[in-house]
């Protein structure tokens, strides 16, 4: 677990390939909305690896199951707080057929979303996923179809505002996006790609977006690796620590993959580690945590606010938007208030946005309606594979988001996971 956080733990199927699940029924049963709670991380602290019997039986997961993960238990808070929501990184190994993963909150009818998708063939996926946790601490993980290996990492988790004894946890405060590094280009500290075993600190380009009062802010950053040589991972850890045993991004040859971190940055910067081959990185700033004092007052603003997982938009079915592809140049307005007991008036939401039918590779940014498409990326997605990435995407004053595709042709799903509050 980071030191910084360790004493608040102290206290405490459609045509084609795709295996999107498809309908408009309403959210799971019980609590739409949780209670508007503040995040404390954790240095990826594994839950679950059925490889090894961590967490879980030994053993691939198979089809139609579920796999009951309890946080609760493994976060023993002292203050006896309930989490209402996990930050997790979920990561499918050796699938035996193309499926999905839903992650959604026990003791609620299972939701039509998808949290994570994987495709056979392609030896390991990962994906971060914000989901709220049931009234009894536990988080269920559903796999479609097909048998694979599932692991694990618990990021962070997030409490009711004071419900974790003097600990005061952390706020968000939502960013104008902006692209720190692209080693393929000069934007950055670093360029040309990354080798095997390097470690780079990128230290000027993200001190740029943390907070001047707080030298450990802890930064949220869309990661993409892109032009891989071979099969890899990359690992996101706080500069001069020892690297984390642990992955971000898990990538075949080829394969351009994206996802979002939750990191420390301390005066050494950010660090980044590739395992094997050459790539190149590209880090987009999101938006910041502030870690609130002990014992301090938070505020109302920069809260989280779990919701159960609810599609907002599905261009199969004509869902939030006209039926039919994104096209070059297009942009799709998105309804994302609303819908689950997200009210009017809030800073962000926090949605998995996946692609499905894609007729070839092509990018998505997400952003506020009405704003400029910035230079960033939120989901990089590939010819006839479901893709999916969880950001976290500014909302207009009328309740609208815009997913900018600048070429390509797919269609677009996107699930509300929560919100952070205005």
């Amino acid at each position: 677990m980071r030191a910084s956080r360790a004493a608040a733990l102290a206290a405490i199927v459609l045509a084609g390939s795709t295996l999107l699940p498809i309908g408009t029924a309403a959210a799971a049963d019980g609590p739409q909305v949780g209670a508007a709670s503040t995040y404390f991380s954790v240095s990826n602290y594994r839950l679950v690896d059925t490889r090894v019997g961590n967490g879980a039986p030994s053993g691939k997961v198979g089809p139609d199951s579920v796999t009951k993960i309890d946080i609760s238990n493994a976060l023993r808070l002292t203050s006896g707080a309930v989490p209402t929501a996990a930050v997790m990184n979920v990561t499918v190994v050796d699938p035996t057929i193309d499926s999905y993963i839903t992650a959604y909150p026990d003791g609620q009818a299972r939701p039509v979303v998808s949290s994570l998708n994987v495709t056979a063939g392609r030896t390991v996926t990962t994906n971060r996923v914000t989901v709220q946790v049931g009234a009894n601490g536990i988080v269920d993980l559903y796999n479609h179809v097909g048998s694979a290996h599932v692991v694990v990492d618990l990021q962070g988790f997030y409490t009711a505002k004071g419900a974790n004894s003097g600990y005061a946890g952390s706020t968000f405060t939502i960013g104008t996006p902006k692209r720190l590094l692209d080693t393929r280009t000069t934007i950055g500290d670093r360029q040309g790609r990354v080798g095997a075993g390097e470690q780079n600190a990128l230290a000027a380009d993200v001190s740029s977006v943390m907070d001047p009062a707080q030298p450990d802010t802890e930064l949220a950053l869309q990661v993409t690796a892109t032009e891989p040589t071979e099969a890899s991972h990359v690992t996101v850890y706080p500069a001069g620590q020892r690297v984390w045993n642990t992955s971000d991004l898990n990538f075949g040859r080829g394969q351009t993959v994206t996802n979002i971190s939750y990191m420390d940055v301390g005066r050494s910067g950010l660090g980044l580690y590739n395992n094997a081959g050459q790539v190149d990185l590209i880090v987009d700033y999101v938006g910041r945590f502030k870690h609130n004092r002990y014992d301090g007052d938070v505020g109302t603003s920069g809260l989280f606010v779990p919701a159960s997982p609810t599609r907002v938009l599905d261009t199969r079915i004509g869902q939030g938007a006209p039926a039919g592809k994104a096209g070059p140049g297009s942009t799709t307005r998105v309804k994302v208030t609303g819908p689950n007991g997200v009210p009017a008036n809030v800073a962000a939401v926090v949605v998995n946005l996946t692609s499905t039918n894609a007729t070839e590779d092509g990018h998505i940014t997400a952003h506020a309606a009405g704003t400029p498409v910035p230079n960033t990326s939120n989901l990089n997605y590939r010819t006839r594979t479901d893709v999916a990435s969880m950001t976290i995407v500014p909302v207009s004053a009328d309740g609208y988001i815009e997913l900018y595709n600048p070429h390509g042709r797919t269609d677009l799903v996107v699930d509300v996971q929560g919100y952070y509050t205005s």
